[in-house]
């Protein structure tokens, strides 16, 4: 078994850890927050991910009704990420085929797809 075999499982926990650390201490309503959206500050509308920096540390400060004001996508996008990445990277021995099936569904990701960009005009027309 390769080295990278070996450490693989834990970059995921490791570096989730490290960003929901950072995310707990530093507050991304802060102007001088470092990470912006290119998008935002290009076209001045939202792109589906805005408010997820926010909504993130809204969530962990015990937010959860804040957290979803910031970015009413987050409720799907979590989830389905999770999702993907126990069925993609801790997968041994099959456990989760017919979870990673579903996730890579083409009708899951079409669906995943179309909520997305949906999401994108609705917010923008709205004002969400």
């Amino acid at each position: 078994m390769k080295c990278v075999d070996k450490i693989m499982p834990y970059v995921f926990p490791v570096t989730l850890i490290g960003i929901l650390i950072l995310y707990y201490l530093v507050n991304p309503l802060q102007s001088n927050f470092p990470i912006q959206c290119p998008w935002h500050m290009l076209t001045g509308t939202q792109c589906p991910a805005c408010g997820f920096q926010r909504a993130l540390y809204s969530m962990l400060h015990g937010n959860i009704i804040d957290a979803l004001s910031y970015n009413y996508f987050f409720i799907f996008s979590i989830p389905y990420a999770l999702l993907a990445i126990v069925a993609t990277w801790y997968n041994y021995h099959h456990v989760f085929d017919r979870l990673h099936a579903f996730v890579y569904h083409r009708y899951t990701l079409q669906t995943y797809i179309v909520l997305y960009f949906g999401w994108w005009i609705i917010r923008n027309l709205y004002n969400i």
